[in-house]
């Protein structure tokens, strides 16, 4: 699971980096960023989903993705952006 996780998270981070606006606001204030990388990233986070499904059975993908994946998102973006090369 770890690689499919930090896979989409990455997508993620990438994407908010990539974000013009990102670079006129705050670094603190990346969830209207976050929220607007899900869907070039939808591909990763199905794939997060769907073995999250065969692992731990059905239903517990979405679960883990609308619950403590969502939860720690934003501080995992944040903590990747805040990395040198970023």
């Amino acid at each position: 699971m770890q690689p499919l996780v930090r896979s989409a998270t990455e997508c993620i981070a990438n994407s908010v980096a990539d974000d013009p606006r990102f670079l006129a606001m705050a670094r603190a204030d990346i969830s209207d960023l976050i929220v607007d990388s899900i869907p070039p990233c939808v591909t990763r986070l199905q794939a997060m989903i769907d073995a999250c499904d065969r692992y731990y059975g059905a239903g517990s993908g979405e679960a883990f993705f609308v619950g403590p994946y969502l939860d720690i998102l934003p501080r995992a973006v944040g903590e990747w952006l805040a990395q040198p090369s970023h």
